[in-house]
């Protein structure tokens, strides 16, 4: 259950960057939508998200060590395939974001309602 757990958070990540890129003018997905401000708490809240989730399953040291490493190895995984494959790379990068989020929010219920 813990790798889960890691593979959601992580994952999760993608939903926030994807959020993020769209905020700022790039080359791959044209000019950014005039709402920075939704950016940055969309990142705010996948941070928060994947930090609970994160150290519920691994403890509070390994788990801002896993979310700070998702973001930095699936941001630049996101920008090699935004230059590659511009429009498969955003479906896929909201695809799976929004996937490790529903696990994050799934991950967390089953900690805190379901284990005893």
């Amino acid at each position: 259950m813990n790798e889960f757990n890691g593979l959601c958070a992580a994952l999760a990540s993608l939903m926030a960057l994807t959020c993020w890129a769209h905020s700022v003018p790039t080359r791959a997905w044209g000019n950014g939508s005039p709402s920075p401000r939704r950016a940055r708490a969309v990142a705010l809240a996948t941070v928060v998200l994947q930090v609970l989730t994160a150290t519920a399953a691994a403890g509070l040291a390994a788990g801002v060590a896993l979310v700070v490493a998702a973001w930095m190895v699936l941001g630049w995984l996101l920008v090699l395939a935004m230059n590659q494959w511009p429009t498969a790379s955003l479906q896929w990068a909201r695809r799976l974001g929004a996937l490790g989020g529903v696990g994050c929010v799934l991950a967390l219920a089953w900690h805190f309602f379901f284990q005893t």
